[in-house]
């Protein structure tokens, strides 16, 4: 098979060392570099109105797409973007040849994804991992790279591929990733509710959509906000784990993306760039909880923000939730913390962050041609691992419990505005809320039938262990704002409180 290969890259190096490759790795080359399974798949041939497959096509999309994908002079003038921007598109180059050659691997046992789900979640996680656990080996194979074609003045990502396809070969070692194979089969909790995720990330935290960015922020973010994101053509570099930039502007306009950046996302339950289709990340609660964690080791030079969860809406349990059961969600997995200003408050609504706290929408599924019902919940904050002594598989069994176990058809959004005030003077929860609580999710959780009783109760242990500790910081901030109140307080006042107090345990 004639594949294509620019002809100002003959004689060089270059070359040299494509012409070194097999005519599986040549294939394997271009199926990266054109995006087979995403956006090029989509567009290219609907503009070519090709009937044949789109591996026949190889060679005029790589013709095609090596005239486009190439920076601009203006983008290489900003010599300080270069390395950041160039590090992120090398990496997931280097991402995506790992991912076929574990793919391709005899080694491999890899798990099978769940059904009707995204069938490149499992691998995805093991080249993840991997990549992870051996960031040294990869940045010293890629920074070199990367230093040789800003040397060279060179602007072409099919060069880019091309040298990441020549770390991945050097870095690949079979036996390494079987490993991980092996480490994450153990980690398994098989569910039946499939789970999409949304990952935003900005260095500016909550300033990242605003139109006129305060003065300085900028300077602490090497991405410039991300407002070089089409410049760099991220889009088609990141498609593997669902890349973009969201402005939380309705459309995405260019004008207004490159006006002011916004938010880098992984959106991890779209199929294709079009954003017609969409597929579950997994069934798998546990795999949904290391795919957050290791998407956001992927990529550390950039903050983790916010976390969309989203479940698919398979029935309604019986009880009707109240403000304190929401509350106990916003303790899990909201953010409680300190403002600016040195107060407690839980800053993902306190902080006017969100559109949306929980939202019904209706996903189209790849595989069935129909719209899914998902509850997609925005307000939870995304978190590095080790920021907090939990992670996020007890965070999605209780949200996956809840919503097995509450009817929430009347109560999506009723009680927002008691979440809102909650969020601005936080306060500890009735050992009675909590019990509520917990009970009805470990109903929902058994309602679901899919995860051993034993799960349920370790799952349990733990989710109660997670809302206990927030309820003492709570309390114990309450106490010392009496404790000031009271050493403040004149004789008479203290004996107001004091015969209020009686009254109020009366």
């Amino acid at each position: 098979m004639a594949l294509f290969f620019p002809a100002q890259y003959n004689s060089t190096p270059y070359q040299t060392f494509y012409d070194s490759l097999t005519p599986v790795e040549k294939i394997r080359f271009h199926r990266e570099f054109v995006g087979v399974t995403y956006k090029r798949r989509f567009l290219h041939l609907k503009s070519t109105h090709s009937n044949q497959s789109f591996k026949d096509n190889l060679a005029i999309a790589g013709k095609d797409l090596h005239k486009k994908m190439v920076l601009s002079r203006f983008t290489w003038r900003h010599q300080k973007l270069l390395p950041v921007y160039l590090s992120l598109i090398f990496r997931h180059y280097l991402f995506g040849f790992l991912v076929q050659f574990t793919q391709a691997s005899c080694w491999m046992d890899l798990p099978q994804p769940s059904p009707y789900c995204y069938w490149a979640t499992p691998i995805n996680l093991v080249v993840l991992r991997w990549m992870n656990r051996h960031r040294d080996d990869c940045q010293r194979a890629l920074e070199p790279l990367i230093a040789q074609v800003i040397e060279e003045k060179n602007r072409h990502l099919f060069i880019y591929c091309l040298q990441a396809l020549k770390a991945a070969r050097k870095l690949f070692k079979p036996e390494q990733f079987a490993a991980e194979a092996v480490e994450l089969r153990s980690l398994l909790t098989p569910g039946n509710t499939p789970i999409g995720v949304e990952m935003e990330f900005s260095n500016l935290g909550r300033y990242a959509t605003f139109d006129k960015i305060g003065k300085g922020l900028e300077l602490h973010d090497p991405f410039h906000n991300m407002e070089y994101y089409s410049a760099f053509m991220l889009d088609d570099v990141t498609w593997r784990l669902g890349g973009y930039v969201d402005t939380h502007v309705r459309g995405r306009r260019l004008f207004t993306l490159s006006r002011f950046g916004g938010f880098y996302e992984y959106c991890l339950v779209r199929i294709d760039y079009p954003r017609k289709y969409s597929l579950p990340l997994t069934a798998d609660p546990a795999v949904a909880a290391n795919m957050i964690r290791e998407a956001v080791d992927f990529i550390p030079e950039i903050k983790p923000h916010s976390l969309h969860l989203n479940i698919e809406h398979r029935g309604l349990g019986e009880v009707k939730p109240v403000l304190d059961d929401y509350l106990c969600l916003l303790m899990l997995g909201g953010d409680l913390g300190r403002d600016e200003e040195g107060c407690l408050r839980e800053k993902r609504l306190a902080g006017n962050e969100l559109r949306g706290v929980i939202q019904r929408r209706r996903h189209l599924s790849f595989f069935e041609e129909v719209k899914k019902e998902v509850v997609e919940y925005s307000f939870l904050r995304l978190w590095r691992h080790g920021d907090r002594d939990y992670d996020y598989l007890p965070v999605i069994m209780a949200f996956k419990g809840f919503q097995y176990g509450y009817n929430m058809d009347l109560s999506c959004r009723d009680q927002v505005q008691g979440m809102l005030h909650w969020a601005q003077n936080p306060r500890p929860l009735p050992e009675s809320s909590i019990s509520r609580f917990m009970s009805t999710i470990k109903s929902g959780l058994q309602r679901e039938e899919a995860h051993p009783g034993k799960l349920i109760v370790e799952m349990g242990e733990r989710i109660l262990t997670i809302l206990q500790k927030w309820n003492r910081r709570l309390a114990s901030e309450r106490e010392k704002i009496w404790s000031v109140l009271v050493v403040g307080c004149s004789l008479e006042l203290m004996e107001v409180i004091d015969s209020l107090a009686f009254v109020c345990s009366a």
